[in-house]
Parts: C-alpha cells; sequence; structure tokens
C-alpha cells in the first residue's frame, strides 16, 4: 500500500476556504435572505439548499481525505467532481457580481459573500487533484462526477427556466400565449411566477434559467420581466388573482422579506400586490333600514395597521349592495374625523397623488365599475393603524312578488391581509320586520327591529350576509329634496314604487365565464335553464380553453339541450380572458331591449389584447343589449373605466346559495308579467309623503351615469350634482385631505360635515333616550299638575 507524506496534506486554510466559508454563506443565506432580498434568490427551492449544501460537505470530506495516508476511496474521486460541477454552475451565476463584490471590498470592506462559490470551486478542484493521483481512471471519474453535478444543478432549475420562458413567451403573439399557458401548467414553477407577479427583479435564481434568460437579453445580463405578464399568466394558468394568495406562503418567502416591502402599486389606480405588515385589523358595519322609503344607509368602519418597517398604503375593492353609491367617506386624522369634499374624479386623484408625494394623509374613494368602489389610504405609519369610514346608500333590491332584501358589503379585493377569525361586528336596525342568517342575532334596539352579532371574516365572505325585508305590498310615493345651492336651485325628487307590467327582453345572450372558479355559478346557470320562457331568443357563449357558441335561437327543447350540452362538457379550469366573448355576444344581439347575462367568476385581469375589440364593438353598435353581471365569488370584476355600458350595468349581489341566485335571477330578467318597480324622476313639488336625502342621492347617482355618453358640459353638470347631493359616481370622486388650506390648494371645496349622512352612534341613542324619558317625565308632570283642582281663596 502505498502512503503520502505529511507535508502534502492540506491544511486549516483550506478547510476554511471550502467548507467552512461557503457553509457559512448559506447559512446566512437562509437565516437573512440578503442576496434574495437585493439581487435574486439563489436558493429558491429545497432541492436547490441540498444541492448547494452538499459542496461544502464533500469539500470536508475531501479535506478529510486528503490529510490521511492511506489511499481515498474511489467514489469520493466521483463526489469532488460533482462538487465541482455545481460550484461551477453558481460562480457562472454570480460572475456578473464578482466586479461589483471586488469594489466593495476595496473600498468599503465587505462583499465576501459572492465569492463564496470561488472558494468552493477552487478548493474542489485543489482537494480532488490531490486524491485523484491515488485512484485509477481518476480523471472519468472525475468527468462523471461533473456530469452528474451539472445535470443535478440543471434539472432542479428546469421549472424556474420553463417559467422565465413562458413569461417571456406570454408577450408574444396569441400562439405563444397558450404555449406559455401549456408550459406553466405542466413544469413550471407557480410560486416563482407568483413571486415575479408580485415585484420579483426579474433575474433567474439557477444556473439553467439564468443561461436561459441571459440569451433572452442578449448576454449575460437579466431580461426585465414584466410583472404585468407575470399576473396575468398566473391568473390564466391558475384560475386565482395573484393578490388573492399571502406572499408569506411561498417557500422562503421569510428570506425574501425586502422583495414584499416594496409596493410598486402605491398611489396607482388598482389593488395591486400584497404589502407585508399591512392587515385589517378592526371592521363593523352599522346600518338603518327605512322600509317606508325601501331604501338603507349603511356604514363600513374599517381600521388598518402596519407593522412593517416603512409608510404603506392601503388599496381594497369595496363590492357593495345592488343598485347602491357612496355617500360618505370618512378618515379619521389625529383621532378626529375628517369628512371628505366631492369633486371631479380627475382632480380628487390628482389631489389625492400630490398628498401622497408630500406623505400627508388623504383618503380617496372612487369607483371601479358598476357596485364597486376602489379605496386608497396612505400613509400608514409603522406600527401605527389609520381607521377610515364609507357611507353607503342603497336601495332595498325589490322582487317582483314584492319580497325585498338587503346584502351588506363586502371586501372582494385587497392589498393587506386578513386574518380568518377577524371579526365583522354587525349592527342594523330597522323600521319594519327583518330576517338575517343564522349567524346574526335578531334584537330589538331602542325600540326598533335589528339584527346585531360578529362574523369572522372566514364566514363573511362565504356568507356574504344578506338580510331580508318585510315585503312592499302597497304602491308608494316618496320625495327627498337636494338643497338649494348659490345660484342652483332646489331640486326635488320623487320616487314612485307601484306594480307595472314588464315585458320579456327580446333576446337573451348569455356569456358564461369559463375559469375554474365560475364552475358552482355555471352549474347553478345549468339547473335553472327551466326559468326561460318558450320562444325566447337565446345563445350561449363559454369562454374556456376552448372557446363554446351556441347561436341565437328561440328556447325550446332543442335549444336547451344545445346549452345543456354545452355547460355539462365544458371543463372549467385556469383563468379565462372573457372579452372576447362579450364582444361577440353583443355583436350577434340585435334586439331591442335585449339583455346580456354574464356569469362570471374573478376577473382580475384586463387582457390588453382583447380589450380593443370590446370597445369598438360598444363604440359602433347601434343598438346595446342592457349588461346583467352575476359574480358569486370574491375578487376583481373587469370593467371599462368610465364606459357607460359597464358604469349601467346591473350587478346582482350573491349571496351563500348560487342555485337560488340564479334561478331568481333568470325569472326576473327572461319573464314577463307583473312585477314591482322603482323609479326617480325630478319632478315639482307635489303632496308626495317626504323621505330620506337618500332617495335624492341614489337619483343622483343615475344621473351621473347617464351624462357619461353627454358633452363635457354635461359631465361637468354631473360632478356639479355629485357634489350637491355628497354622491361618488363615474364621474365623481371623493378625498379627505389633512388640512382646509390643502383643500383650497387643490381646488375642492372645503367638507360641510352637516350634509354628510349619519348614523346615530350607540351613545348618542343613550343620549337621545335619556333626553325622550325626561320630556315623557315633564309631560306627564304638566298634566298631573294641570288635573289638580284649583285651591279656592275666601
Amino acid at each position: 500500500m502505498s502512503y503520502r507524506e505529511k507535508s502534502s496534506f492540506p491544511g486549516m486554510l483550506a478547510l476554511i476556504a471550502g467548507t467552512i466559508f461557503p457553509a457559512l454563506v448559506i447559512l446566512i443565506e437562509l437565516l437573512s435572505g440578503f442576496c434574495a432580498g437585493a439581487f435574486f434568490d439563489p436558493i429558491p427551492t429545497p432541492a436547490h439548499v441540498l444541492l448547494v449544501a452538499s459542496v461544502p460537505a464533500i469539500n470536508f470530506l475531501l479535506w478529510r481525505a486528503a490529510r490521511r495516508e492511506d489511499a481515498p476511496q474511489p467514489a469520493l474521486i466521483i463526489f469532488g467532481g460533482a462538487a465541482m460541477g455545481i460550484a461551477a454552475g453558481y460562480v457562472l451565476v454570480f460572475l456578473p457580481m464578482l466586479p461589483v463584490a471586488l469594489i466593495a471590498i476595496i473600498f468599503f470592506g465587505f462583499g465576501l459573500l459572492p465569492y463564496a462559490p470561488v472558494a468552493a470551486l477552487l478548493m474542489a478542484i485543489r482537494l480532488t487533484n490531490n486524491l485523484a493521483g491515488w485512484v485509477e481512471h481518476s480523471g472519468r471519474r472525475i468527468a462523471i462526477g461533473v456530469m452528474i453535478g451539472l445535470t443535478a444543478l440543471f434539472a432542479v432549475d428546469v421549472p424556474a427556466t420553463a417559467t422565465y420562458i413562458a413569461v417571456g413567451r406570454w408577450q408574444g403573439d396569441a400562439a405563444s400565449q397558450r404555449s406559455a399557458v401549456t408550459t406553466m401548467r405542466w413544469i413550471g414553477d407557480r410560486g416563482i411566477l407568483l413571486r415575479l407577479g408580485n415585484g420579483d427583479a426579474g433575474r433567474a435564481p439557477g444556473v439553467l434559467s439564468f443561461l436561459a434568460t441571459s440569451w433572452q437579453a442578449g448576454g449575460l445580463g437579466s431580461p426585465q420581466v414584466s410583472s404585468t405578464a407575470a399576473r396575468e399568466l398566473y391568473y390564466r394558468v391558475t384560475g386565482i388573482a395573484f393578490n388573492a394568495v399571502d406572499p408569506a406562503t411561498l417557500s422562503g418567502a421569510a428570506r425574501r422579506e425586502g422583495l414584499f416591502n416594496w409596493d410598486e402599486d402605491q398611489g396607482g389606480t388598482s389593488v395591486g400586490g400584497r404589502v407585508k405588515g399591512l392587515a385589517l385589523t378592526g371592521s363593523r358595519i352599522d346600518g338603518s333600514i327605512s322600509g317606508a322609503d325601501s331604501l338603507a344607509y349603511v356604514e363600513w368602519t374599517g381600521t388598518v395597521s402596519n407593522t412593517g418597517r416603512r409608510q404603506a398604503e392601503a388599496r381594497l375593492t369595496l363590492a357593495l349592495p345592488e343598485g347602491s353609491v357612496a355617500s360618505r367617506a370618512t378618515l379619521w386624522v389625529n383621532g378626529e374625523p375628517r369628512e371628505a369634499s366631492i369633486g371631479g374624479r380627475a382632480e380628487t386623484r390628482a389631489a389625492y397623488t400630490a398628498i401622497v408625494q408630500r406623505q400627508r394623509d388623504p383618503l380617496l374613494v372612487t369607483t371601479d365599475g358598476a357596485g364597486r368602489l376602489l379605496i386608497q389610504a396612505f400613509p400608514i405609519d409603522p406600527n401605527k393603524s389609520m381607521q377610515f369610514r364609507i357611507g353607503i346608500s342603497a336601495p332595498l333590491v325589490t322582487a317582483r312578488d314584492g319580497a325585498r332584501s338587503l346584502t351588506l358589503p363586502a371586501i372582494v379585493e385587497r392589498n393587506f391581509d386578513i386574518a380568518a377569525d377577524q371579526p365583522h361586528s354587525i349592527w342594523i336596525e330597522a323600521d319594519t320586520p327583518i330576517t338575517a342568517p343564522p349567524a346574526l342575532t335578531r334584537s330589538t334596539i331602542k325600540g326598533k327591529t335589528g339584527v346585531t352579532g360578529k362574523i369572522r371574516d372566514a364566514d363573511y365572505a362565504r356568507l356574504r350576509p344578506h338580510l331580508d325585508i318585510a315585503p312592499v305590498t302597497s304602491p308608494n310615493v316618496r320625495s327627498a329634496t337636494i338643497a338649494a345651492e348659490g345660484k342652483q336651485p332646489a331640486i326635488t325628487i320623487v320616487q314612485h314604487i307601484a306594480r307595472t307590467p314588464v315585458a320579456r327582453p327580446g333576446a337573451l345572450a348569455i356569456v358564461v365565464d369559463g375559469s375554474v372558479g365560475n364552475k358552482a355559478a355555471a352549474d347553478a346557470l345549468l339547473g335553472a335553464l327551466d326559468a326561460l320562457p318558450r320562444g325566447l331568443p337565446v345563445s350561449l357563449r363559454i369562454a374556456a380553453e376552448t372557446p363554446v357558441t351556441i347561436a341565437l335561437a328561440p328556447w325550446g327543447s332543442a335549444q336547451r339541450e344545445l346549452v345543456r350540452k354545452a355547460l355539462t362538457d365544458t371543463d372549467f379550469i385556469g383563468g379565462q380572458d372573457n372579452v372576447p366573448a362579450v364582444a361577440d355576444a353583443i355583436a350577434e344581439t340585435h334586439a331591442a331591449d335585449a339583455v346580456l347575462l354574464w356569469v362570471h367568476g374573478a376577473q382580475p385581469v384586463a387582457f390588453e389584447r382583447a380589450n380593443a375589440g370590446l370597445e369598438q364593438v360598444l363604440e359602433r353598435s347601434g343598438t346595446l343589449p342592457r349588461l346583467v353581471r352575476y359574480q358569486a365569488d370574491a375578487g376583481a370584476a373587469f370593467a371599462i373605466d368610465g364606459q357607460p355600458w359597464f358604469e349601467n350595468a346591473r350587478f346582482v349581489s350573491p349571496s351563500a346559495d348560487p342555485a337560488r341566485d340564479v334561478s331568481e335571477l333568470l325569472g326576473d330578467i327572461a319573464q314577463s308579467g307583473a312585477a314591482w318597480r322603482t323609479i326617480r324622476i325630478a319632478e315639482a313639488p307635489d303632496t308626495a309623503t317626504p323621505g330620506s336625502i337618500h332617495i335624492a342621492r341614489l337619483w343622483a347617482a343615475d344621473e351621473a351615469i347617464r351624462a357619461l355618453s353627454g358633452k363635457k358640459d354635461q359631465r361637468a353638470a354631473a360632478v356639479q350634482l355629485a357634489r350637491r347631493a355628497n354622491v361618488v359616481t363615474p364621474v365623481s370622486g371623493a378625498v379627505v385631505l389633512a388640512t382646509d388650506a390643502e383643500y383650497k390648494a387643490n381646488g375642492l371645496a372645503i367638507p360641510d360635515a352637516d350634509a354628510v349622512p349619519t348614523i346615530p352612534e350607540p351613545h348618542e341613542w343613550a343620549l337621545l333616550a335619556i333626553v325622550a324619558a325626561l320630556l315623557v317625565w315633564l309631560w306627564r308632570r304638566r298634566r298631573a299638575l294641570s288635573a289638580m283642582p284649583t285651591p279656592a281663596f275666601t
């Protein structure tokens, strides 16, 4: 047996450079995520961690074997080759960073971390060569090891490579987009795709993906990955909005803390991605229902807290009760409630943006299509909270038979977390009997019928609390007046509730979203087909992987079977682009008084390629069908901003029972016969019973939508009307600024706290009760004194 001399044994420097230093760097990255947060994630998956960690481990085995006098095991030479291959791969990945790191070492004294793969590679080569002379066919064994290392490194990086390639292909033509979807579903890494959608810088994490993206970029640089493209592709592949997933649930999210601290959507016009540290910590819903006026006023008050290290903006989409309008917005500034000013949509957003840039305290409320509000509040300071309130004027939804209902508002999209057990505290009173879901308790509140209770957010999102109100049984006429202002005269609005004949539509075009999240609603539609009257022209389009079209034809057994088979045979997968199907349905439906029923899931992505076709159809079509939308699950709802057809849509509020919802909806929009209907018109004062000011606010909201199709002066008049009525419409917005001077500087009216609707707080009810009791006592005492005999004087 041959022995080596001790003078050739590697020393402690080799152990430090090849094992201790690389192992320490891996540990630092696992604990701190320095590289993942600042540049890219070199170890994005557990498989990457194991491979990288194997290099210092193998180097230690090589170092220990090299210090022995006997020959090493032949397999150790193969392991050494594998360590060379893995380390060489990471040297290539870190190669663009090495010059910068060298400068940092020279001038600042730090920057050694990127050199860990270099040190590990050099020591793997030295130690393996040190042992190679003692093993037969060592060159072949080293080559085999290198191939094993590189193959393993490439294998674990295939999903990441496929993901980056898919995002690039998604930005190509239609065929490339289909290829991107297929690639992602088969071999892509959805976690990496989600990180790209949340604002990852786009640097590929592994050797293969780095080479592929560098080739796309034309060199060793990193291509700029579009977060918009990643968001679209993620929805298209999964059917889930990127911001519906908590980034903290991603593999290795704790190491990429810095990634989710940057909010690229701040001050924008969409909810955008989740912001680390933001969470809803308070939510209450207070409301008052007037059966006589057939409407309700509801306030949602929310508190968002920031446990992060930077100022943050809270953004959310609030789904409103059907047909309602926001009529109040309040922000607590320095502990005091401050009301919003109503102005033009562009003016209020400009004021909000200007104040955000100065890091003051603004709140902005704008519409986000029919039945939706976009709410933005900034800044929420680190370890602080921000409280805001949205007031809503809502009509009671009246069915054909007079049954009335109210669905409470709900957060359907947000950039902050909500714990599953976060309670929503509900307090609703009414002047008429109401029925609530089991989660709420019926009670008598200050002599009025009411419901109270707390519902966990997980249950609230599923139930979407729905209140049933005593039905309307007789015609009703009520009025409300918008007060005169300057040269503007008072406006009297009269609300008529009456049972009137309703004709069935000229045609019914049905568009069904083929996304995975819409399967329950599609099944509900399948079970409700019997509600369609015979002879009604009906068409069906399903936006699916393979689009389905059933041409317009009279409803009968043959057409019913075609529709039934189409709904039954369709695979509801991923997230589908509904816009082409909607555009085709509009183009086919020319009948007067036609209705387009769009049954869809969340539509968080506006696929830009299809929008132009839809906009053209909406602009050029002489007759447009009336749009009715039903969305059973939470999430964003696609709409073209300021487009009258979308803004004037009927957006039906869902309940926990899609089957009942769709059946009742089909019966309401497709059947002829008598039905209870509510109209509000501006007319001269008459003998109508004075009602709530919310009657006028609902009328003003309708007028604003009508003004969207008008000229510039009509839109300006609609903005002025919205300000007088204090409502948020497609042409107006509400903004809260910190001081009166800021309102003046931005050309906005200083809000009048007395002009906004209110719901008495509990302590105010107690005070009113005390005052009422005192008045009753005084009245009774006066009667008792007047009943006493007058003393006779002699």
